[in-house]
């Protein structure tokens, strides 16, 4: 950060485009570091992600799953996670949080919703069922296998996270300007 500090506009970073959450990230890395780097949008993450390991862009968020291989193929060098915690198939390398930032959190994630109104034994009995899959060996194995971690929790706690999340990055939008062509 030393140097993209001393040499603002010098460094630029990939997306798969504007609004996307690897632009957001990039977006948070260059407040919460106060650093002036570029952003270039790509249309999509193949093409993104083929010009940082081509060189033609310094730095690029993604998830791990499309990172790990091209790092464990010696053809990016992984920075850091920006996570809770440490990646298993990346043990060496620090977390945001380890390396100074850490206030730079976001993870990729999915959940499971139904459309409002729908009767309270119902979402009850989806969300148990669905909190026994995730504790499954089967699942958890899997996810793993693309880097992820299952979570489990109840239908408050998921409402919670969404408007957390909803407020973290609405935050990061207005802060950087970001308009979606």
């Amino acid at each position: 950060m030393r140097h993209a500090k001393a040499h603002p506009r010098t460094i630029n970073f990939a997306s798969p485009g504007v609004g996307t959450f690897p632009h957001l990230l990039g977006e948070m890395l260059k407040a919460s570091a106060g650093i002036e780097i570029d952003h270039v949008p790509y249309n999509g993450a193949a093409a993104a992600l083929n010009d940082v390991v081509a060189g033609h862009v310094k730095m690029y968020f993604e998830t791990s799953p499309l990172i790990i291989p091209q790092a464990e193929a010696g053809a990016l060098r992984v920075l850091a996670v920006a996570s809770e915690t440490r990646v298993e198939r990346l043990p060496d390398i620090p977390t945001t949080r380890e390396s100074g930032y850490p206030e730079l959190l976001g993870s990729f994630w999915s959940g499971l919703v139904a459309p409002p109104g729908t009767p309270a034994n119902i979402v009850t009995a989806i969300n148990a069922a669905t909190n026994d899959a995730m504790r499954s060996a089967e699942l958890g194995n899997a996810l793993a296998k693309l880097a992820a971690r299952p979570q489990t929790g109840s239908p408050h706690e998921f409402r919670e996270f969404i408007a957390a999340e909803t407020r973290k990055w609405s935050s990061v939008i207005r802060s950087a300007g970001i308009k979606v062509p």
